[in-house]
């Protein structure tokens, strides 16, 4: 699996010249420029290292103000739509992404952006789910998990309840068990469409799967943190996205390719900036899925971050349309509509409606979230995108992995380094690129590029570089010895030779 995905990045490493397009069909070439005035570069200057904790149950609009020019920017139009982060998300987790990845390589091309070869269900679920049951492990379906039988301290779990085929079904825990919890999911309550029917918004809150059992813990102690701050504003969580298959007509892939410039699968997202429902799609090449050159079948996936509002050319919101209705909008952003009959006659069009795939994003303070195990906990760990990592994001598949490899080593007490989360916004390379970016910079930095330093905001100055500067974590070293700490001594020996 590794060589096969590090292989493919090789060969068709992600490359966009398309990266947002406007009036029907033009590229967006200021996506490039990203300058903004001083005020807005040195509020976001500011807000890279602003401290967390003062970014907690804080918007990122209310950081940055509503009407903020840093929404109007470029480099928000490469971060946001990519992300699926919108202006009432957290300041916090925006802060994080954007210290991690946002500004760490050329986003306004992609560039830097991995991806497997096929899907992700025959790329990594299903051979890792073979290669499981091979060694016996077993799967059970038609099992919803909702609460966990526990000690009064909330330490120690005995027990599992849950509901196997619409039946109360108990679970026994042993001494010798490990109970490891992903605690909500952002498919949560999902509904589907299709050609020719709309993909209805799921507010029900009776069942909310993965969510019940971690609101069932949470109620019992505060260690487990506070689901609610995820929950319950659906109209901020949910967007809606569509997944669209042609059969017989390689013409429209075709011009898609002639237009954007990408060939299919190397040119990533592509984002109509001026969609009312804020459109992006993306091309997969035919090895997507399993026999699509046998079918001739292409494929493509895209979301609309906006869905309530109205569209350009079908006059009523994404959320409120069938399948058909959204491929339009989709040829008409692209100037395409001269093909809708054969496009519409060889399509099978998925919509599926999300409640819940950004709750993850929701202000929330450091402690909302539960750590991977919990304080006390002896045989209980939580995984997934709604567990607390320090430093690390969430919406992202190296989470998915970090957090159960972290539970795994932390309640097995498995003597084995965990890969610390990279720390790029302390890497100079980065911090270079990223001045020359905002400040239109090509080349190498001359004198005309410094900037004037006014004499009386020295000590201010001064201030913020000690602040800066002791921010910084140490450096990562793998071998520190058992007790963690040999890097951090002069000797740790007692050597007999004298000493001169």
């Amino acid at each position: 699996m590794l060589d096969e995905t590090v292989d493919v990045n090789r060969e068709s490493a992600i490359h966009s010249e398309c990266r947002c397009l406007v009036k029907q069909g033009h590229i967006w070439q200021d996506v490039h420029d990203y300058r903004m005035d001083p005020e807005t570069a040195a509020r976001l200057q500011k807000f890279l290292t602003e401290p967390e904790e003062h970014l907690e149950d804080m918007t990122i609009e209310e950081y940055f103000g509503k009407d903020s020019p840093f929404f109007s920017s470029a480099m928000w139009w490469c971060f946001h739509p990519m992300l699926a982060f919108k202006p009432y998300h957290s300041a916090l987790e925006a802060k994080r992404y954007l210290a991690r990845f946002g500004l760490a390589n050329r986003i306004d091309y992609l560039e830097g952006t991995l991806h497997i070869k096929r899907n992700e269900y025959d790329s990594i679920i299903k051979p890792i789910m073979v290669w499981l049951q091979k060694k016996g492990v077993h799967f059970q379906y038609g099992c919803a998990v909702y609460d966990l039988e526990m000690d009064d301290a909330c330490n120690t779990v005995y027990g599992i309840k849950s509901k196997l085929d619409g039946l109360d079904t108990r679970i026994p825990v042993d001494v010798k068990d490990y109970v490891f919890v992903t605690s909500g999911s952002l498919m949560t309550n999902a509904r589907f469409g299709d050609n020719t029917h709309v993909a209805e918004t799921n507010r029900s809150t009776e069942e909310l799967g993965l969510f019940d059992i971690w609101c069932n813990l949470a109620k019992r102690n505060e260690k487990f943190g506070h689901p609610e701050k995820f929950l319950g504003q659906i109209d901020k969580t949910k967007w809606m996205s569509y997944f669209i298959t042609i059969k017989d007509y390689p013409e429209f892939f075709q011009r898609l390719e002639r237009m954007t410039g990408s060939p299919s699968g190397t040119g990533g997202i592509i984002t109509v900036k001026d969609s009312g429902w804020e459109i992006s799609l993306m091309l997969y090449d035919r090895d997507y899925f399993p026999d699509q050159w046998v079918n001739n079948e292409d494929a493509l996936w895209g979301d609309g971050l906006f869905g309530e509002r109205l569209g350009d050319y079908i006059k009523k919101p994404m959320a409120e349309c069938t399948g058909e209705e959204i491929l339009l909008e989709i040829l008409y952003h692209f100037d395409m509509l001269d093909i809708q009959n054969e496009v519409l006659a060889h399509a099978h069009i998925s919509t599926c409606m999300m409640p819940y795939i950004t709750s993850q994003f929701m202000p929330r303070t450091g402690t909302d979230r539960p750590r991977v195990v919990p304080e006390g906990c002896t045989n209980l760990a939580f995984t997934g995108q709604f567990v607390e990592i320090p430093g690390d994001v969430v919406f992202t598949i190296e989470t998915s992995v970090r957090t159960p490899l972290q539970a795994v080593y932390q309640l097995t007490g498995l003597e084995k380094e965990l890969i610390g989360v990279y720390p790029a916004e302390y890497d100079m390379r980065y911090f270079l690129e990223r001045m020359k970016k905002f400040a239109g910079i090509e080349g190498p930095v001359t004198e005309k590029d410094l900037p004037k330093i006014n004499p009386l905001k020295i000590p201010e100055l001064k201030r913020q570089l000690l602040d800066k500067v002791n921010s910084i974590p140490p450096y990562y070293i793998m071998y520190q010895g058992k007790d963690r700490s040999v890097a951090q001594k002069k000797a740790v020996l007692d050597p007999q030779f004298p000493k001169v």
